[in-house]
């Protein structure tokens, strides 16, 4: 009987071993079959008895990290957003721009010159609605108070403006030892780009508009060679060696210019992540910071830093990040995207009309040159990049 049982014993243990070893080749296989059914730009494949090959596939990635998630966007359905955008009539204001960063500039340029007083804040007034009538009761602020209608003044468009706080090291430079200023994602370039509004202000290189990590790396290791610093809305455009840069005299401040004092602050730079300022106000406890050894000795928040800044707090959005699969007689398309009051996805078959689609559907193919566009729009009717495939199908004869 022993005997027995221990037969039995082993069998069992056997089958189930031979159990075990089935279902990790079955996932191994899944997991290979799933990584080689994401086409990628090259690939060749069979569509029924066709042959076709994605010659194409410009996508932005749809990223989820640590730094994304901390993340919390302004509603479509805040009212106070459609305040501000009537109240100050926004939409006229950007409406000469021929473009959408040409928009985004003119709004920058409004907020900048919607101060008329520079210096220690003579009201405690906080939030866009509340700053932009202490202006108009003729009281003074600094640049946070600048970001925080920038911020909310492009939230009210559908832009997503997000704030950053900023320090000197104290052995770098003089002048502000703080600074408050923002990056707006831009679509049209498919970026984040520094947008200064204390002083109406972004720069670029290679006529590419920067983000706050680009600027910092050029101004502290490469001496800003090649940056140009445009301002104000008629696009002044200087170097860093035309500074200093006069921007204004205030009564009890003196002169505001553009000089190291105002650049050596992106040494560090804190990430704020939230956009909901006129409720929530900026959210510093789950503020970021990039810095390095250029920060060494100098006291500051002490937060998480991005092991990889260069990339991690610049996850993109807006995007209907692409991907493609095989599937007999079609391509299965998926879409994913980290867009703020995300309305839908738009698609373009052929260059054809846009029409809605959900985050899956079947790409008909056909002989020859098969072209698919799609992107975002958001409830504000602001649409993202555009993210396009190419597929060239021949049959099986080459015809």
């Amino acid at each position: 009987m022993t005997h027995i049982i221990g037969i039995i014993r082993n069998q069992t243990v056997a089958a189930t071993l031979a159990a075990v070893l089935l279902f990790s080749a079955a996932q191994t296989f899944a997991a290979a079959d799933s990584i080689a059914a994401s086409l990628k730009a090259g690939d060749s494949f069979h569509v029924g008895s066709q042959t076709a090959t994605l010659t194409k596939l410009d996508t932005l990635p749809f990223v989820d990290n640590e730094f994304s998630r901390r993340y919390r966007f302004d509603r479509f359905d805040n009212p106070k957003l459609k305040e501000v955008r009537e109240k100050y009539h926004l939409d006229q204001v950007i409406a000469p721009g021929k473009d959408e960063f040409e928009k985004q500039f003119l709004l920058l340029d409004w907020v900048n010159h919607r101060f008329k007083r520079f210096g220690k804040p003579t009201s405690d007034a906080r939030g866009a609605l509340e700053i932009l009538d202490a202006i108009d009761a003729g009281n003074t602020f600094f640049c946070s108070h600048y970001g925080d209608v920038m911020v909310s003044a492009a939230a009210s468009m559908g832009w997503v403006d997000r704030p950053l706080a900023l320090r000197r090291p104290d052995n770098i430079g003089q002048g502000s030892t703080e600074h408050t200023s923002t990056e707006i994602w831009s679509n049209q370039y498919r970026k984040w780009v520094l947008f200064d509004p204390t002083f109406a202000m972004y720069m670029e290189k290679d006529d590419v508009p920067l983000s706050a990590y680009e600027f910092r790396q050029e101004w502290f290791y490469h001496d800003a060679a090649g940056v140009t610093f445009v301002l104000d809305k008629d696009h002044k455009r200087y170097h860093k060696s035309d500074m200093p840069v006069f921007r204004g005299r205030y009564p009890g401040f003196g002169d505001l210019v553009l000089d190291g004092g105002a650049t050596n602050v992106y040494a560090f730079i804190g990430y704020i992540p939230n956009t909901d300022l006129m409720n929530s106000g900026p959210d510093y406890g789950k503020m970021f910071i990039t810095k390095d050894h250029i920060c060494d000795g100098t006291q500051w928040h002490q937060r998480i830093n991005p092991a990889d800044p260069a990339h991690e707090p610049y996850f993109p959005i807006d995007q209907s990040a692409l991907s493609l699969k095989a599937d007999g007689s079609n391509v299965q398309v998926s879409l994913k995207t980290l867009t703020p009051n995300f309305k839908t996805h738009l698609a373009c078959f052929d260059d054809g009309p846009w029409k809605p689609m959900g985050d899956h559907f079947a790409w008909p193919i056909h002989a020859g040159r098969n072209c698919l566009e799609v992107k975002t729009i958001n409830q504000f009717g602001v649409e993202g990049p555009v993210s396009k495939a190419e597929i060239q199908v021949e049959s099986a004869q080459g015809n």
